[in-house]
């Protein structure tokens, strides 16, 4: 899923926004007929959805109620898996490059001593 988000901009891309060219076209124009809903701009090639709004008269949470009523947005589901913390993440991270370094320095001292014999 990605979904930026700055107040004024709301864009959502790809495993979140999935919509037929029709209904994607009447999502648009409900979300333009929104109060305070500058432009709507669909590019279903990409699979995305751009909102231009004034955050004094709109916020993000009505956008996306009303993508999800027009049956063209997925609330994300939260995981089951468990997060894995940064420093657990480092410490696999290095194991692994001196894994793949030591597995380097073998393979070419194997081939060197190839190319001695």
């Amino acid at each position: 899923m990605y979904l930026h988000h700055t107040p004024g901009r709301l864009r959502i891309r790809l495993g979140v926004f999935h919509c037929t060219p029709a209904r994607s076209e009447a999502a648009r124009r409900t979300l333009q007929a929104l109060e305070g809903v500058e432009a709507v701009v669909v590019n279903t090639r990409a699979g995305s959805l751009t909102i231009h709004y004034d955050p004094a008269r709109q916020d993000k949470p009505r956008l996306l109620a009303a993508l999800e009523q027009a049956g063209c947005f997925v609330a994300p589901v939260q995981s089951a898996r468990p997060r894995i913390p940064p420093k657990a993440a480092r410490e696999v991270g290095s194991l692994f490059g001196k894994a793949l370094v030591g597995a380097l320095a073998q393979r070419t001292a194997q081939t060197l001593v190839g190319a001695l014999l």
